[in-house]
């Protein structure tokens, strides 16, 4: 019989709980195994370990719905970071477009990314971090600036703030009160650069379904209330479940 990943990570789980071995049936030893098959494995793991430390404290009888629960928790903190990393890379996003649109365009068109030859070197840096992310768009030209700022990764962004620091500070300097409430500053520009590149580094991680150790949360509702994105009704999006439409029976037929 050749390798089976399941079995050797499973392996790893039978050792963890080996002072439980009442609970290390068959039923449980076949959910685990279909579970690493189909779950994100360091979730998993993660939610063992925590079990584990739960079981001499609280009396169980099914150790796999104690994992399962464990990693449903794990999974809605993914879910949630994802989500507000979402929100925040969309508004950063949208605010730089509009801000670079009305500086950069002199007429009612929408044309400053044609520029070839620009006295601008703010412009001229844009222009060429554009030309090395336009084949995002498959070859076609970019209609307006909201195309432009599609192809750009959140590093790009960051450099669009420096560059254009000047234009962008008051954003994020500024003194700032929200319904009463004073908000923390960027002084300079290498205080926000450093906040937004941690916050880079949190989404690469989750994104790639990496748990993080990166706080970022405080900064980035900081953030976010300095772009005028109002987090509480953004975050207010009911059961996902109703924007899902599943076509099979998921229930026990008898």
């Amino acid at each position: 019989m050749g390798f089976s990943l399941q079995s050797f990570e499973y392996e790893k789980i039978k050792i963890l709980f080996s002072k439980f071995p009442n609970l290390l049936n068959e039923d449980f030893e076949a959910r685990m195994k279909k579970a690493i098959g189909v779950l994100h494995f360091d979730y998993l793991w993660g939610a063992c370990k925590e079990a584990e430390k739960i079981l001499p404290k609280c009396k169980q009888d099914n150790l796999f719905d104690l994992i399962m629960k464990l990693y449903t928790k794990k999974r809605k903190t993914h879910q949630a970071n994802f989500l507000l990393l979402h929100c925040f890379e969309n508004a950063l996003r949208s605010t730089l477009c509009v801000k670079i649109a009305n500086l950069y365009n002199t007429s009612n068109d929408d044309p400053w990314f044609k520029a070839i030859n620009s006295n601008s070197n703010g412009l001229n840096n844009i222009l060429k971090l554009f030309n090395k992310r336009k084949k995002h768009l498959g070859g076609k030209e970019a209609q307006n600036s909201w195309e432009v700022f599609d192809c750009f990764y959140l590093v790009d962004l960051e450099d669009i703030i420096s560059f254009h620091w000047g234009e962008f500070a008051p954003i994020f300097k500024n003194e700032k009160r929200y319904k009463g409430q004073d908000l923390p500053s960027y002084g300079t520009k290498d205080h926000l650069l450093t906040k937004l590149s941690q916050i880079r580094k949190a989404k690469n991680e989750i994104f790639h379904n990496k748990p993080t150790k990166i706080k970022f949360r405080k900064d980035l509702e900081i953030l976010l209330l300095r772009l005028e994105y109002n987090l509480e009704d953004a975050i207010e999006i009911g059961d996902i479940k109703e924007s899902i439409d599943l076509r099979y029976n998921y229930k026990d037929v008898g």
